[in-house]
């Protein structure tokens, strides 16, 4: 009886696990680059569906300052981290930063509404409905953070504790201004 529930339910354990992985310690910012080293840049194609608000495609955000949360609602370090995105978008929107939230796909979009209403959301959220951001842009890891600039490079972000934030803003403020 155990090998039968455990068959059953260990698949669920796995996915479980591998959507909400802690992301590793280390922090520099990644520019998205192919074998050769040249920058891969945002695919503002990809199809996101948007959740509650969001009612527009995800070209909409192209030729602008982007900044991008990946995140699997069920994650805590996802939970712990929005807050700071949240108020980062809340400070940098005013100077010309576009700020969204991606989910992870394999959850439900009342899972994600829960994590909106949980965190007195603020910002557009989408879900990565087709898995298309995570595989062309994600390391397997959640939360994420995405700073994409105007021409569409895009720099990856592997944590967001408060030195590394202070990096974060740093590069916003950087983006913004060679933006103008």
């Amino acid at each position: 009886m155990k090998k039968i529930l455990l068959s059953l339910f260990l698949p669920l354990l796995i996915v479980s696990c591998e959507t909400a992985k802690p992301a590793p310690q280390n922090n520099e910012a990644t520019l998205i680059a192919d074998s050769l080293g040249e920058p891969i840049l945002m695919d503002f194609s990809i199809k996101l569906t948007g959740i509650k608000d969001a009612d527009m495609p995800y070209s909409a955000f192209s030729q602008r300052p982007l900044l991008a949360y990946y995140f699997s609602p069920f994650c805590p370090h996802c939970q712990k981290g929005y807050g700071s995105i949240q108020q980062i978008a809340k400070e940098y929107e005013p100077k010309g930063l576009t700020s969204i939230a991606i989910s992870v796909s394999n959850v439900s979009e009342n899972d994600i509404l829960e994590f909106m209403e949980e965190q007195n959301a603020s910002i557009l959220f989408f879900q990565d409905s087709e898995k298309s951001f995570g595989k062309k842009y994600g390391d397997g890891y959640v939360p994420r953070l995405y700073l994409i600039a105007p021409d569409g490079k895009v720099n990856r972000y592997k944590n967001m504790n408060e030195e590394h934030l202070k990096n974060i803003k740093t590069d916003i403020e950087k983006l913004l201004n060679t933006s103008k």
